[in-house]
């Protein structure tokens, strides 16, 4: 039975993959350690891809079935998805959705929690209702539990000295995977094409090496390997 959880709780399908794919994979693969992704929509505003993979209006219902597929690849244990607006999370009621994140919270018990930083790293509205909601949440336990933002630093793999993380992912083993997640979002192709230069194409070797972090309240020091 695992004795840790790590929960991620991201905005839309292919965020998990974007944001964090080589640390699910590294640490869905440690028989002690159970992950968990809280998914607040099912991404139905995004483009189904060009040419279209399917009808706008089911393009939802197919953002679904691929985050499902790549929830699989990863090695996620348990999906908790919810269908709350793609592009309307700034006007769903906010208390709600911060005691949504909290119940799951205080349920499962994690030994920490990974979202988006305050700027939503692409400045996407949703992600950043999803940071407020998630500290919202951890601020409203009545036990402590690590937050963790994800962290894009200017350059991938040589961040700058005064660039602000705390804990450093070594993922390099891990980027197959990574292209085979990434590869499960179809109709999401031009933002992976975008973000991640050929990797459709099997240049998964091009991908990160190294996933950053930083652990709310604490210096900012890149000195820790593990986030547990």
């Amino acid at each position: 039975m695992s004795n840790k959880k790590l929960i991620f709780i991201f905005a839309h399908p292919d965020d998990e993959t974007f944001a964090s794919g080589g640390t699910i994979l590294r640490y869905s693969q440690r028989p002690d350690c159970e992950i968990i992704l809280y998914c607040a929509t099912r991404g139905e505003a995004g483009r189904p891809g060009t040419p279209p993979l399917c009808p706008q209006e089911q393009l939802g219902e197919v953002r679904t079935q691929e985050l499902e597929e790549a929830t699989a690849v990863l090695g996620i244990d348990r999906l908790i998805l919810r269908d709350f607006g793609d592009g309307k999370l700034q006007m769903f009621p906010f208390e709600r959705l911060v005691a949504d994140i909290a119940n799951i919270l205080v349920k499962e018990k994690p030994n920490g929690v990974i979202t988006f930083p305050p700027d939503g790293i692409s400045g996407h509205p949703d992600h950043q209702v999803i940071q407020r909601a998630t500290a919202a949440a951890v601020d409203s336990l009545s036990f402590s539990v690590p937050l963790y933002y994800v962290a894009v630093p200017p350059t991938e793999n040589d961040p700058p000295p005064e660039w602000e993380a705390t804990h450093r992912i070594e993922v390099g083993p891990w980027r197959k995977g990574i292209m085979e997640a990434l590869s499960c979002h179809r109709t999401q192709h031009l933002s992976i094409e975008r973000v991640f230069p050929g990797v459709l194409q099997g240049d998964w070797p091009s991908l990160r090496t190294v996933e950053y972090y930083r652990e709310t309240g604490k210096t900012v020091d890149i000195t820790e390997k593990e986030l547990l």
